[in-house]
């Protein structure tokens, strides 16, 4: 793995978000950097408590939401021999995450839980995550597996952009030792109105891609014989589920524009998809 990389571990202490725990705890005891572990209480909670309860004991004293959270995470980490950094918060959880992440050195992963509403924020995609993501240097792993051990097999979606660029980079920096497949999935403009010669419109496009993906790689500053290409005929989120059930890769990664970061890319586009269903964890690098 590499060095002196900081980790955030940013959770909303439900059972989905252990996973993602123990990821964050295996990463940073590799990576020896700064390791932080953050949750914002949603302040509803503080007004469901408000309401009357059942009579309690003389000596019963109610933690507040933050105290409960608090508590959570210090069991959570108890024994870790990494000194890790608690981090509570209330209110929107970008508000309370990015002041942290400001203040981190380096490029710094932002570890969580699987997309969907309220894994660290009201409305994951297009909010919280987007924040997170708006500035240069940023990277988020979303997991959704068990650990067993370090990524072994990556597979880097990519259209051959700059932003895939720079997230097949960040992949390789962050997991130097994974193999990696770079697997891009095309359509040809009008295919359905060729007759004979359909195959031979698909064959000339995957030509011409492969020596474009060949390319790709050399600006990245790979060789060909450190990557795997794949070229596919298809639609590239089903191309990536169908890689993974055939190679079990244990990684997906794909890159975003600065444009509004992950809210652009994701919503209504492939890169949403591949992130709601392929049954992988999930690393999204800001360009």
């Amino acid at each position: 793995m590499s060095e002196s990389n900081a980790v955030l571990l940013a959770t909303d202490l439900d059972f989905r978000c252990d996973r993602a725990t123990d990821r964050a705890i295996a990463l940073a005891r590799g990576f020896g950097g700064a390791a932080i572990a953050a949750t914002v209480v949603d302040p509803s909670e503080r007004r469901a408590q408000q309401v009357r309860r059942h009579a309690a004991p003389a000596w019963y004293r109610e933690p507040s939401p933050t105290q409960a959270a608090e508590r959570r995470l210090r069991h959570e980490f108890a024994d870790q021999a990494q000194r890790w950094t608690l981090r509570v918060g209330e209110g929107r959880a970008a508000d309370h995450l990015l002041p942290i992440l400001d203040g981190l050195d380096g490029e710094p992963l932002v570890v969580t839980g699987p997309v969907r509403d309220g894994v660290i924020g009201p409305t994951v995609l297009g909010s919280t995550v987007d924040r997170l993501l708006r500035r240069e240097g940023r990277s988020l792993l979303m997991v959704r597996r068990r650990v067993h051990g370090d990524y072994r097999r990556l597979l880097v979606a990519s259209d051959f952009s700059g932003p895939c660029r720079r997230a097949l980079q960040r992949a390789r920096s962050l997991f130097p030792n994974a193999a990696i497949t770079v697997l891009h999935g095309f359509e040809v403009p009008m295919l359905g109105l060729l007759d004979s010669s359909q195959e031979h419109a698909i064959a000339q496009a995957a030509a011409q891609l492969r020596e474009e993906g060949h390319a790709f790689l050399r600006e990245a500053g790979l060789a060909d014989d450190e990557v795997e290409l794949r070229i596919e005929h298809g639609d590239p989120a089903r191309l990536v589920q169908q890689h993974l059930e055939t190679f079990e890769d244990d990684l997906v990664v794909l890159g975003t524009h600065g444009r509004g970061a992950v809210y652009e890319l994701v919503v209504g586009s492939v890169a949403r998809r591949i992130l709601t269903t392929v049954d992988a964890d999930a690393l999204v690098v800001r360009d």
